[in-house]
């Protein structure tokens, strides 16, 4: 039976249960940044350093998003297809948080 599970691509890695942990971990910090994203944006207009916020803000969530992207096509890949949903659903999330929270 377990010949057949991994054949069909129904097993969900060890592997696969760290990547899909440390995404969640890390869209909850991503929903609490959004939460105070306003009050960042105003400190740092009033610093002189709003350009250097908003560079860092685009290349961490950049980033963030690719590796997300990158796990799901490491899943299509194993052939893990019952954690690719997940991937997916991370994504579209943190894709569209920070309208969210405008």
């Amino acid at each position: 039976m377990k010949e057949i599970n991994e054949i069909e691509g129904n097993n969900m890695t060890k592997k696969h249960r760290l990547l899909i942990a440390a995404i969640a971990i890390l869209t909850l910090l991503h929903m609490v940044f959004c939460a105070f994203y306003s009050r960042l944006y105003g400190y740092f207009n009033l610093q002189d350093n709003l350009r250097l916020f908003l560079l860092a803000t685009l290349i961490f969530r950049g980033i963030f998003l690719a590796v997300i992207a990158i796990s799901g096509f490491i899943s299509l890949n194993d052939k893990a297809s019952k954690v690719t949903p997940f991937y997916l659903i991370f994504f579209l999330f943190n894709l569209i948080i920070p309208f969210v929270f405008n």
